[in-house]
């Protein structure tokens, strides 16, 4: 089969005023007709900016460097702007990262999926150009289309929207779509629906796929062969059997050990030690070196070169070299998490020891949700019941998971909770109670306001429009302790804002960078950072890892734990990925279409499910990886 994509030696730089990001360097891959190739790998290292740079996405401020981007043949690699909008909706196509800021806020959906058709088809009809649309909102998953035409982005959720961007993208039937983490915000059920939708449309048109993701599994369920990215290269590429049962880069060893299938019985979950390096300033030779327990003295002074393990599978590696060791069979074993005295957090002054939770107290009710009902009113004759008598309690240092489709009304939950929603229409038996107060009455929310405002904190899902874009990263971070005027534990508000960017896996260096300087998974960790550095009692975490790599996932996901221990922090964990719930929560709600119809320990939940759709979503999140593998992966994962 002819080669649809050709990619030889594509490098992208940025010019920043600290330096030259190298953000892409010397990648080369090929993609056929039909195919799906999946590009793995942490936060920042260059997976987006790849598919960017082929589409000609990129600001002013980058530069490719001399290369050859092949499509169909055609060397597209020194087209101007006007003979790309020719290329892109038709030839290609994208699904950004981010929905919300990918459609326009004033405008209705129906009418921007109708500009993308006009586009591709200029002469359409108008009877036609909205049985068209309907057809595009069907086919991604949006329940009553007609009605939602005239609806704005602000009305849905965060997965619906997502499903919309979707729908933008397809709407020219593309030869090539680049998915930059296309169900990010989706829930097991839906994610199925979109990739048997997305491999429906490729048999039918012969479409290939360029799929970013940081989810193997995702990988591993749809990708024909998978890409393996880390500071900027791709450090193995190969069937995706090929990747995930013979794993040759110690890179890739360790995103599969951060799996939480892995860690079952576990405390906590491996994770990748140290941090990747900053593309501004590239360590010698090769990149992971010191980060890997097997490199090798050549690898601190020699990039390696592309070894073969067979005609299909290639990885970066020293290890591959005939004169190299082999490694033992085994990884180390998940470092106890803090990891050293000095990355325990939370220090008293005055004793400097670590201030111990109630963890013993997991009778006492910390948050008590009684019959919560809330609609939305989109128009004179529209109205959408988003929570419908919705009960549930949270004790002391709890972690109560929550989980369902994307608009079962999760994240309205979670808004009422933080008084960001209030419940219209409530009668006399609905009350959300904190810690014994009444957040909806009036007289008691002043009485207790700085009280309410400092111990809950909640995490968005959406990091982007939650960041305030005009302020750095350490304003942000520090924001909450200015408004409230707390004297910082740490003596200065820029050492507290170092030292939560330290806990969540980003370097000092980032602190005096803006929101759009940094990646959707990096910018998820500052919203996480803020959240953490109020020590608050009450932890609302909307989809709060669901932006970041597996690696990176482990990271959150064990701070998470370590609070709950340590401080007896309660969280409310909303999330669609139903490995990490099992993991970390004490107990799980499902909730659908608004209602909450199942709730249970992890354990029952998980093991007999009694409704017929937590059943169906247990089904759905297969987990693709063991089954691909049965448990068979070189090198101890």
């Amino acid at each position: 089969m002819p080669e649809l994509l050709e990619v030889k030696d594509l490098s992208v730089s940025f010019d920043t005023p600290q330096g030259t990001v190298h953000a892409v360097r010397n990648v080369s891959f090929s993609l056929k007709a039909g195919e799906v190739l999946a590009v793995v790998g942490e936060s920042g290292c260059g997976k987006s900016a790849l598919c960017k740079s082929i589409m000609k996405l990129l600001p002013s401020s980058a530069r490719i460097r001399a290369c050859h981007i092949l499509v169909k043949g055609a060397d597209i690699t020194g087209y101007r702007e006007r003979d790309m909008r020719k290329l892109r909706g038709k030839l290609f196509s994208m699904i950004l990262q981010d929905p919300l800021t990918a459609l326009d806020p004033v405008m209705p959906v129906g009418k921007q999926i109708a500009e993308a058709v006009k586009v591709q088809e200029p002469g359409i009809a108008k009877t036609e150009l909205k049985k068209r649309v309907v057809e595009l909102l069907t086919l991604v998953g949006i329940d009553r289309p007609k009605e939602r035409l005239g609806m704005y982005p602000c009305h849905f959720s965060g997965g619906m929207r997502q499903r919309i961007v979707m729908a933008v993208a397809l709407a020219g039937n593309p030869d090539i779509l680049f998915a930059d983490e296309p169900t990010t915000a989706l829930d097991v059920t839906i994610q199925a629906q979109i990739l048997d939708l997305i491999r429906e449309i490729q048999r039918k048109m012969g479409m290939a796929a360029v799929f970013v993701t940081h989810d193997l599994c995702l990988a591993a369920r749809i990708a024909d062969r998978v890409a393996v990215m880390y500071a900027g290269k791709i450090v193995e590429i190969g069937m995706t059997e090929e990747i995930f049962k013979d794993p040759r880069h110690p890179y890739t060893w360790g995103l599969m050990r951060s799996l939480p299938i892995y860690s079952k019985g576990k405390d906590t979950l491996y994770t990748i030690p140290g941090m990747p390096p900053t593309l501004l300033d590239l360590p010698k030779g090769d990149a992971f070196a010191c980060r890997n327990a097997y490199a090798l003295g050549i690898d601190h002074e020699e990039e390696p070169p592309m070894f073969r393990v067979t005609d299909t599978h290639h990885a970066a590696t020293w290890l591959l070299d005939p004169r190299a060791p082999k490694p033992d069979a085994g990884i180390p074993a998940a470092p106890v998490y803090p990891q050293t005295d000095a990355e325990r957090p939370y220090e008293s002054k005055s004793t400097g020891t670590v201030k111990q939770g109630k963890c013993t107290a997991r009778d006492e009710i910390l948050l008590d949700v009684r019959r919560l009902s809330h609609t939305f009113s989109i128009s004179r004759k529209l109205s959408v019941k988003a929570v419908d008598d919705v009960s549930f309690q949270i004790r002391r240092g709890e972690i109560f998971g929550l989980v369902g489709e994307s608009g079962s009304g999760k994240s309205t939950v979670a808004r009422c909770i933080m008084n960001i929603c209030r419940p219209r229409g409530h009668g006399a038996t609905e009350r959300i109670l904190y810690d014994g107060i009444d957040i909806w009455d009036g007289r008691q929310f002043r009485a207790n306001k700085r009280m309410l405002e400092t111990t809950r904190q909640i995490i968005f899902q959406d990091s982007d429009s939650s960041l305030n874009p005009r302020m750095k990263v350490c304003d942000i971070i520090a924001e909450p302790m200015k408004i409230w005027k707390i004297t910082p534990p740490r003596g200065s508000l820029r050492a507290e804002a170092e030292f939560q960017m330290h806990y969540v896996g980003l370097p000092a260096g980032y602190l005096d960078k803006y929101p759009g300087e940094l990646s959707g998974g990096q910018r998820q960790r500052v919203a996480i950072a803020r959240a953490l550095a109020m020590e608050p009692k009450l932890l609302v975490a909307d989809e709060p890892i669901a932006a970041l790599d597996v690696s990176i996932q482990a990271q959150i996901v064990n701070l998470f734990r370590h609070l709950q221990k340590e401080h007896g922090f309660s969280f409310l964990f909303i999330a669609h990925d139903l490995a990490m719930v099992e993991f970390l929560c004490d107990r799980v709600g499902v909730m659908y279409q608004g209602r909450l119809v199942e709730t249970g320990t992890v354990k029952e939940l998980f093991s007999n499910p009694r409704h017929a759709y937590t059943k169906k979503l247990l089904s759905a999140a297969q987990w693709d990886i063991w089954n691909l593998t049965r448990g068979r992966i070189s090198y101890g994962v």
